[in-house]
């Protein structure tokens, strides 16, 4: 099961992925507000939900900026690529160039993860896929019992993230994406980092970056 949650200024989808044993792991915590940080909280809580990861899909400040609230408050790490975490040093001025509150990365404790690896949840199991090229570092979630995958900013519903960031790479993603998103089923539905939903048969027919 699915919970979508937008959040902060850049209207960014936090996601609660759950099972019926109330496990759960939380996707890109990025809440601004105390209001946002409550939505997150009574969701948890309303649901009797456990937090067993909270995961970053990049380390862009406007799908971390809620991490060092998530850490503190499910006593957790936040779990990222390697290339990630380098990024992750960024987020102090990444935050005032992009209107954010400040952030102490130094209250962030982290903890690695590889393309490949399965974070286990429940009875539930999502498999870490590489897709650099927007983002140094960005890793999209994939649950192949349940046909979703979670893209960051590498997919969106007929468009793709920005490469023109410090570290994007055009070439790169457009080769992950081909190679280790597109390749996925058809009917398995892409959960992005900013806006509505997708299938990736709807992006292979219809996204003018794959025509």
């Amino acid at each position: 099961m699915t919970e979508i949650i937008p959040q902060n200024h850049f209207e960014v989808n936090t996601y609660v992925l759950y099972d019926q044993t109330k496990e759960c792991v939380l996707v890109d915590v990025c809440s601004q507000t105390e209001r946002e940080k409550a939505a997150i909280v009574d969701f948890v809580n309303c649901n009797g939900l456990k937090v067993k990861h909270i995961l970053l899909t990049h380390p862009h400040i406007d799908h971390l900026c809620g991490a060092e609230f998530a850490c503190k408050e499910f006593a957790l790490p936040l779990s990222m690529s390697v290339d990630a975490v380098e990024v992750l040093k960024t987020a102090s001025w990444q935050a005032e160039a992009m209107g954010f509150l400040p952030i102490n990365v130094n209250n962030i404790p982290t903890k690695t993860i590889v393309p490949g690896e399965e974070i286990v949840f429940g009875t539930s199991t999502i498999k870490t896929i590489e897709c650099s090229g927007h983002c140094p570092g960005s890793l999209c979630y994939y649950n192949e019992a349940e046909g979703y995958v979670i893209t960051g900013d590498a997919l969106f519903c007929q468009s793709i993230g920005r490469t023109d960031l410090q570290g994007g790479d055009l070439d790169l993603l457009m080769r992950n994406l081909k190679e280790n998103i597109l390749t996925l089923p058809r009917q398995t539905v892409v959960y992005p980092g900013h806006g509505p939903q997708s299938t990736i048969g709807d992006e292979k027919d219809y996204n003018p970056f794959f025509l």
